[in-house]
């Protein structure tokens, strides 16, 4: 059954209204997709999401992060974008701990030197809707003049020639076509980051590097996703007449990448914070991603 954005708004006005008489305790009756979506976790996974163990660090940016990531696992599964919100926050504490850059700098140094089989295993499995809503942002907005300023500057100055290259074969081949042209470019985006060898124009053999999928997933997809929840500039995701259960996966896949990318850093600025070394959080992250392709099935890669 569809519903329409009438539905959706009516949905939302009369949970205002009944929590203005008896008080935001009650919990509003679920939308079509909410309910899909438990629906899906109820059948599939009594686990959702496993983190790894901490150890007690006498530290108090650690704690902080601690407690944020406390928070993103209290919002966890039904809020996944809450949960890469406060998730992200930590993220960006850790970097504030080995540089003194502004955000932007700092974020480019990560990824320079983050754990390359972490960046790997994530790229690998980019949800198709992360690729097009990277597709969309650096280059649907930026063909008609949309594209954020920030954004823009971090594609020139916090990325390298083949990403630069990317975008540009992106733009020019797929960028005005029609909504299937655009699909086609977002999975050609998601083959690059995945790491295979690609035809662009007259270049017979293209490969994005590690360290230019690193820069894309950090500076450009992180980074873009977390500041428009900062500065509002997207809608809720869950409670839009837009949303379906492929709408949950963009999100998820958000908290889960700011989160392994947080313990990359971890394990190399801060020995003895997670018990295990870099292939037992591997194998975490397998984990994981394993448990969260049972739940999304193909929505994932639709």
């Amino acid at each position: 059954m569809l519903y329409d954005a009438t539905y959706h708004r009516t949905q939302r006005l009369q949970a205002m209204a009944r929590w203005s008489v008896v008080g935001v305790l009650e919990q509003r009756a679920k939308l079509p997709v909410e309910q899909a979506f438990a629906e899906r976790v109820a059948q599939n996974s009594g686990i959702f999401f496993k983190p790894v163990a901490i150890n007690d660090l006498d530290s108090v940016a650690f704690h902080r992060e601690v407690s944020y990531l406390v928070d993103a696992f209290d919002s966890l599964p039904w809020r996944v974008d809450i949960a890469f919100g406060s998730t992200w926050r930590a993220f960006e504490l850790e970097t504030k701990e080995a540089y003194e850059s502004n955000v932007t700098e700092r974020l480019k140094e990560v990824a320079g030197g983050v754990q390359s089989a972490i960046v790997e295993r994530l790229c690998a499995n980019f949800p198709v809707q992360s690729c097009e809503y990277l597709f969309g942002r650096f280059v649907s907005d930026a063909l008609d003049h949309s594209i954020e300023r920030g954004l823009a500057n971090r594609i020139l100055h916090s990325t390298d020639d083949q990403i630069r290259l990317l975008v540009e074969h992106l733009r020019v081949t797929y960028g005005r076509g029609s909504a299937e042209s655009r699909r086609k470019g977002a999975l050609l985006l998601r083959r690059a980051l995945r790491g295979a060898t690609l035809v662009l124009g007259e270049i017979a053999e293209f490969r994005l590097e590690v360290t230019s999928r690193a820069r894309v997933l950090v500076s450009l997809f992180l980074y873009t996703v977390r500041n428009e929840r900062f500065h509002g500039a997207s809608f809720s995701p869950f409670i839009s007449s837009a949303a379906s259960l492929r709408t949950y996966t963009h999100p998820f896949f958000a908290f889960l990448a700011a989160y392994y990318l947080l313990l990359s850093l971890w394990l190399e600025w801060r020995p003895g914070a997670i018990r295990m070394d870099l292939d037992a959080l591997v194998a975490s992250l397998d984990e994981n991603l394993i448990t969260s392709h049972g739940i999304f099935g193909t929505h994932w890669n639709k």
